[in-house]
């Protein structure tokens, strides 16, 4: 289950759409946030395995299409109690964000709004890139009152300690290592397991500040990351390839476990090969789909990538992980999609200066086609 402080939004599950919760009702109600009218309506549906408004947002959406999503290509423990006690739960401090990451967006990166407002939108066929008003409002407001100061925060502060069972806290951002409340909230989670979702879109100076002030914690880094050098540059805008490793050896020579989320999209998988030769023997690598950009679902691409990827993925030892992603790259992308691929790529070029001559030509001249 995931929260964001700033909007008040709980989420069922991390690909579920939101619920906004009522400061008022929360305060007469302890122990609820967590359950909520709407969120144990939804459970029930979903153990008679029936689509909800909440469930489609993040998964029936993509079955709809013939794709696989996270509800039918992971293996849960099925849980048959709607009121069953919390174990795991994820919160996101804030949207501020220095990366404009190629697959987010400004209600998720204030980096992104910023150059919204400053660009303008990206226009594109049934997906266009703009900002909404609750992004605007946001970024004129403090950061001591976009998160923890406000009333909700204290108020999840007292949902976390009734949640009696739980054992697991994520730390979302934005960048959390931006929030400067982050040490303090993580000297008051105790006996719990405490993940630090991660971009490293941070300085070395701020990074190493934070590690002295949580010496006494053990940590776990979830670092997004899929791609090397000009690929991940261009997926991670605003962090440099080598910065980012040296700061992966500077967590990692603290003392604290590091594991990388790797967003598995059209683009990174490309130079994924390379991300995944680099750093799987020391350390543990979860892949996921990319969900808030259609054009960029792994199948987005030309054949003879298809091919090599595929080729890689099925001669790895670590085949049967990436069978999800091979299923997906075998399906057919429809024009839209690559059209929209298209106009993203050129938007993005113009916007951030930068060619695209670390993609093969034969991906390049496939998406730049008039028409196939």
């Amino acid at each position: 289950m995931s929260v964001s402080v700033s909007s008040r939004l709980v989420y069922n599950c991390c690909l579920a759409y939101p619920e906004r919760i009522d400061t008022e009702w929360l305060d007469k109600n302890p122990g609820r946030l967590f359950h909520t009218d709407t969120m144990l309506k939804d459970r029930k549906l979903m153990l008679q395995n029936k689509s909800c408004e909440s469930c489609h947002w993040g998964c029936y959406k993509y079955e709809e299409q013939g794709l696989k999503s996270t509800r039918t290509s992971i293996k849960h423990v099925k849980i048959k109690d709607i009121e069953s006690p919390l174990k795991n739960l994820q919160i996101s401090l804030s949207t501020d964000c220095n990366l404009m990451c190629a697959y987010c967006q400004p209600e998720w990166s204030s980096a992104w709004h910023r150059d919204i407002v400053k660009n303008g939108e990206i226009v594109l066929d049934g997906s266009s890139i703009n900002k909404s008003n609750w992004s605007t409002l946001w970024n004129k407001m403090k950061q001591k009152n976009r998160s923890t100061d406000t009333k909700f925060f204290s108020l999840l502060l007292r949902e976390i300690e009734l949640a009696t069972s739980l054992e697991q806290i994520t730390l979302l951002g934005g960048e959390p290592l931006l929030n400067n409340m982050l040490s303090t909230l993580i000297e008051n989670i105790n006996d719990k397991e405490v993940i630090i979702v991660t971009g490293l879109g941070v300085s070395k100076k701020r990074l190493q500040s934070f590690l002295s002030t949580v010496k006494n914690k053990k940590l776990v880094f979830n670092v997004s990351g899929e791609s090397t050098g000009a690929n991940f540059e261009f997926l991670r805008f605003g962090c440099e390839w080598e910065d980012y490793c040296d700061k992966i050896k500077i967590i990692s020579d603290s003392g604290h476990q590091v594991k990388f989320a790797s967003t598995m999209n059209n683009i990174s998988l490309l130079d994924f090969p390379n991300f995944y030769d680099k750093f799987s023997k020391d350390y543990k690598i979860e892949c996921s789909m990319v969900r808030e950009r259609p054009f960029m679902l792994p199948h987005v691409l030309d054949d003879i990538s298809k091919e090599k990827i595929i080729d890689w993925m099925m001669s790895h030892e670590d085949k049967q992980k990436f069978m999800l992603f091979v299923d997906s790259i075998k399906n057919v992308p429809d024009e839209k999609s690559r059209v929209n691929l298209a106009n993203y790529m050129g938007q993005m070029s113009k916007r951030r200066g930068v060619d695209y001559n670390f993609l093969p030509n034969h991906f390049r001249n496939w998406y730049s086609s008039p028409s196939i």
